[in-house]
């Protein structure tokens, strides 16, 4: 018998006392039934065990193990997260945090004018006009952003808008970086 992934996992944090987390990336996209197989009953049932298929042998999940899937809900895969699986986790939204952005390059002092990068997000999120798939600070969250915002731009915003906005492209004009690049450099000339 080869112990699967989330097995394997189990059985290393029975040997551990404290919390042992695992981070199923995109959990829509991993083929469940390999990653859990007939584990699945036991994330509901944790006080209870299940006979092992393949061994036969008694296993249950230990109380320290706790699992963490993501879900970018951008991408309508997440239709075919079964209600089975819906049932054993806590959904939780997470949206663009400014006030992180704004930290961020405020504890790294990069001197880029992130109150005005977040007002132009915030601007463009209120034009997406769709929570699943607004604009999100991790491109922005870069200690030389003042050197890579314009590919970064370019070549990943302008693109993902440019397909969001398919039927009606004249709506991103304001977002293509010649518009965005001297609002962002008026407001770091004004910081100087």
């Amino acid at each position: 018998m080869i112990a699967g992934r989330f097995l394997d996992f189990c059985r290393q944090a029975a040997q551990r006392s404290g919390r042992c987390v695992l981070i199923i990336d995109e959990i829509n996209r991993a083929n469940l039934a390999r990653v859990f197989g007939e584990l699945m009953y036991l994330l509901e049932y944790r006080n209870e065990s299940v006979t092992l298929a393949a061994g036969g042998e008694p296993f249950s999940i230990p109380s320290n193990v706790l699992l963490i899937g993501t879900m970018n809900t951008a991408d309508r895969s997440i239709a075919l997260v079964d209600h089975a699986l819906r049932r054993r986790f806590a959904f939780i939204p997470l949206q663009p945090n400014y006030q992180a952005l704004q930290a961020y390059h405020t504890r790294n002092s990069t001197g880029f004018p992130a109150a005005e990068l977040v007002s132009i997000l915030d601007d463009l999120n209120k034009l997406i006009d769709d929570s699943d798939y607004a604009v999100g600070i991790s491109f922005f969250t870069r200690p030389a952003l003042a050197d890579e915002i314009e590919d970064i731009w370019r070549l990943e915003i302008e693109p993902y808008l440019e397909e969001y906005f398919f039927d009606s492209r004249a709506k991103l004009e304001d977002f293509r970086w010649e518009n965005v690049a001297p609002r962002l450099k008026q407001a770091s000339s004004g910081d100087e």
